[in-house]
């Protein structure tokens, strides 16, 4: 009887004690205003996210504060995560969204990084997708063999960011001739409306999920060749395109294509600075997650045919923990790889 009135004490405490957070979060949210900061321009896939998530997450937030989203462009994403990591607010009121390969990027020995991978406090992820290499429907270039034998110009926004990190990998991985047009400083956006123009052939880093909710008639009027997608596993609609693991034939090459596919599985995620208060970083994962639930918020996604694929903040966590064990023989030569420079 003794252990059962010890055990039903500690329980009523742990619920007090969740009560006092719950409400002390509240207290400070109240009135206040959330900055999500976006590091790319508007109309790409991280700022459509971005806002989508900032115009219901408020309303889950305790003390309802007002939610902004704010676009930082500069390095691929590094400056708006050195901004939130090092310069911003560390009370819970700044919120990153950026590439997802800033993880890589300092485990890399990204120079400009002023964050480190494994301490970021991350909210959860709306979802991962498959990085994809295309080219436009007027290209001689269709397939990776193609590209073996032909250059052809790809949009770039960086030399952080996708567009130029897997045409660089594929280029030394597989022998093939991507040249990268970088300084599209607006992401998929500039980049799609030069490939418009005809000043690239294509592109080498978008999403599956940025492309169907930016350019879902790109896809249905058969306007891009897809040459291969990079990830885990083929997204069901495009299964017929190859994997960049289909291709490579040693267990090196496959270990650096794992790493750079990993960063795919973290997708859409946000994270807060590590210096944040703990009862602040609980109330913003449980907002995230009932967010990802709020039935208002999955309509409006469905109707701008935005992809979902929810993971926690701790599933997140645990998927960048990852990519921060990776061997350091194995990351400096990738980096090598990858020609990666600032």
């Amino acid at each position: 009887m003794f252990g059962r009135l010890s055990l039903s004490l500690v329980m009523i405490w742990g619920m007090a004690c969740g009560a006092a957070r719950a409400q002390g979060a509240a207290d400070f949210y109240r009135g206040k205003t959330v900055s999500v900061i976006v590091g790319f321009g508007a109309g790409g896939g991280y700022d459509l996210y971005a806002r989508l998530l900032g115009r219901f997450i408020g309303d889950h937030i305790p003390g309802k504060p007002n939610v902004i989203v704010q676009n930082m462009e500069g390095a691929g994403s590094v400056r708006a995560a050195n901004f939130v990591y090092a310069s911003a607010p560390k009370d819970g009121t700044v919120i990153a969204a950026v590439n997802q390969n800033m993880p890589m990027y300092q485990l890399l020995g990204g120079k400009a990084a002023q964050f480190l991978a494994a301490k970021m406090v991350w909210l959860g992820s709306m979802g991962g997708s498959n990085g994809l290499l295309y080219t436009w429907h007027t290209s001689s270039v269709k397939s990776i063999e193609d590209a073996r034998r032909t250059e052809v110009k790809l949009g770039g926004t960086g030399t952080n960011s996708d567009s130029h990190i897997f045409p660089t990998l594929i280029n030394n991985l597989l022998g093939t001739k991507f040249k990268v047009i970088n300084g599209y400083a607006g992401g998929s956006k500039e980049v799609h409306l030069a490939l418009e123009r005809g000043e690239v052939e294509g592109r080498g880093g978008n999403a599956w999920a940025s492309l169907i909710s930016s350019n879902r008639d790109w896809i249905d009027q058969k306007k891009l060749n897809f040459l291969v997608q990079i990830g885990f596993q083929p997204e069901p609609e495009i299964a017929d395109v190859p994997m960049l693991q289909d291709f490579v034939t040693n267990d090196r090459d496959r270990q650096i294509v794992d790493l750079v596919s990993l960063p795919t599985v973290l997708g859409y995620a946000h994270w807060v600075a590590p210096e944040v208060a703990a009862d602040r970083v609980a109330a913003l994962r449980g907002a995230y997650a009932a967010t990802m639930k709020d039935p208002a918020f999955l309509a409006e996604a469905r109707r701008l045919s935005m992809m979902l694929r929810p993971a926690s903040g701790a599933e997140v966590e645990a998927q960048v923990a990852k990519v921060a064990a990776t061997s350091k023989p194995v990351l400096e030569e990738a980096a090598r790889v990858l020609e990666w420079k600032d």
